[in-house]
């Protein structure tokens, strides 16, 4: 039932070349600050793995992930503010604001992440609007994760 067909390219997880280049530049990052004792190195690798999360497991739709960095900037902001920034404090506030916008994609009816067709009933009529939807704006269905 969770099988991936050929016909099925546009749901569950995806990686590539360019996403092992953005997480191994991004590990590099965070190494090279953490060794040269940045005190905020940990939000580099938040960050990014956040948005592999996002894009590429999750496939969650835009208007959550930029809800999410926004709520994300207010957080690292208020703990600067407070003076009392940490990774502990940060995560321990962003945490359940990730859960929440996975658990709300995961249970959406456009859900098309991993493991969507355990996870949503409707996977192939959300793939087929899209088909449709792409190919009547001139795109193709290429995929990509549109509005």
């Amino acid at each position: 039932m969770c099988e991936r067909t050929a016909r099925s390219p546009a749901w569950g997880f995806r990686f590539f070349a360019t996403d092992a280049i953005v997480v191994i530049a991004a590990a590099a990052g965070a190494i090279l600050l953490r060794r040269m004792e940045n005190p905020i190195w940990w939000v580099l690798a938040i960050v990014v793995g956040h948005f592999f999360l996002f894009c590429n497991v999750i496939r969650m739709r835009r208007g959550f992930e930029l809800t999410w960095s926004v709520l994300f900037i207010l957080n690292i902001s208020f703990w600067m503010w407070m003076e009392n920034l940490s990774s502990t404090t940060v995560v321990a506030c962003q945490l359940p604001i990730t859960a929440a916008f996975v658990i709300a994609e995961m249970r959406s009816t456009r859900y098309h992440g991993i493991f969507a067709p355990c996870l949503n009933p409707r996977l192939s009529e959300y793939l087929k609007e899209r088909q449709a939807a792409f190919a009547s704006a001139g795109s193709g269905f290429a995929g990509s994760d549109g509005p």
